[in-house]
C-alpha cells in the first residue's frame, strides 16, 4: 500500500513542494502535446526523519496501456522495497545493495507479469532511482531516463543511455550532431522488465550546497537541450516549483511528441 505522504502523478502536468530543512524538492509529470495518456511513474518521499528522500522515476513502453503498467509497478515495487531500510539507515552507502536489489526485484515482477498476461508481453521501463541526504546521492539507473547535477557553473549528466544511439556515439559510429535527431533515437539496449536478468548501473557521489539534482525522462531531454535545461535551474534554483514548470513548458513548447516527467531536488 502507498503511504499517506506519497506523490506520484500520471496525467497532465501536477507540480509539487514538499521540502523541508535544506533541501527544496518538487516534481512534475506533463502527457504532453502528443500522446494520449502518460506512461510515466513518479515518486518523491517526504523526509525520512534521518534527513533522506527516495525518488523514482519511470518511462514506461509496450502495447496498450502496458507500458503505464509497467512503469507504475516498478516505482511500486521499488518504493516498498526501500522503504523500511531508508527510515532506519545511518547513511546512505550502506543502502547500495538494497537500492540495487530492489530495482532487480522490480525488474523480475514485471518480467513475470508480461510473461503471464499476453496484452503485457514485451512490456518494460526506463528506471533512475535516488537516495539522497544532504551530504550524499546514491543513483540506481536502467535506460535512457537521466540524473543530472547541476550548479551555477555547470551541468553533468550522471548516467549513461542505455540506447543504441549511445553506443554508436560512444564507438564512433555518429558525431553527437547525428545522435540528437537519430532515427533509431528511442531503441534502448536495456530496460526494466524485458529481460529476466538485468544490469543495474549504480552510482554514488557526494554533493553541496547550491547543487541541483535532476531526475527526468526523455521527453525532457529529447525537446530540451543540456544547456537549456542548465539556464532554466539556474534561474530560480531555491524555487523547484517554478523550475519544473519551466522545463515542463519548455518542452511542450518544442514539439511535446512525449509524456514529460521532471524530479528536482535542490541543496538550498
Amino acid at each position: 500500500m502507498w503511504p499517506a505522504t506519497c506523490k506520484t502523478y500520471g496525467s497532465r502536468i501536477s507540480v509539487i513542494n514538499v521540502g523541508v530543512r535544506n533541501l527544496l524538492t518538487a516534481l512534475g509529470s506533463d502527457v504532453g502535446k502528443v500522446r494520449e495518456i502518460n506512461e510515466d511513474h513518479v515518486y518523491l518521499s517526504e523526509q525520512y526523519p534521518n534527513g533522506s528522500y527516495i525518488a523514482i522515476l519511470a518511462d514506461g513502453m509496450g502495447g496498450h496501456l502496458a507500458g503505464e503498467i509497467a512503469s507504475k509497478t516498478a516505482v511500486e515495487i521499488i518504493y516498498q522495497e526501500l522503504h523500511p531500510f531508508v527510515a532506519n539507515a545511518r547513511n546512505i552507502n550502506e543502502l547500495k545493495y538494497v537500492l540495487e536489489e530492489a530495482i532487480e526485484k522490480a525488474n523480475s515482477v514485471v518480467y513475470q507479469k508480461s510473461m503471464k498476461d499476453e496484452r503485457y508481453r514485451g512490456m518494460g521501463t526506463t528506471i533512475v532511482a535516488a537516495i539522497v541526504n544532504e551530504d550524499e546521492i546514491l543513483l540506481g539507473h536502467i535506460g535512457d531516463s537521466r540524473a543530472y547535477l547541476i550548479d551555477s557553473e555547470k551541468i553533468q549528466q550522471l548516467t549513461s543511455d542505455h540506447s543504441l544511439v549511445n553506443e554508436l556515439l560512444k564507438s564512433g559510429q555518429i558525431s553527437e550532431k547525428d545522435a540528437i535527431n537519430h532515427p533509431r533515437k528511442n531503441i534502448l539496449t536495456r530496460a526494466l522488465g524485458t529481460d529476466e536478468y538485468v544490469k543495474v548501473d549504480m552510482n554514488l557521489l557526494p554533493w553541496k550546497k547550491g547543487q541541483t539534482l535532476l531526475l527526468c525522462s526523455d521527453g525532457l531531454t529529447n525537446e530540451v537541450s543540456d544547456q537549456k535545461i542548465f539556464e532554466l535551474v539556474n534561474l530560480t534554483p531555491e524555487n523547484p516549483n517554478h523550475v519544473v514548470e519551466r522545463l515542463i513548458f519548455q518542452a511542450n513548447q518544442a514539439e511535446g511528441k512525449d509524456n514529460i516527467s521532471v524530479i528536482l531536488i535542490h541543496h538550498g
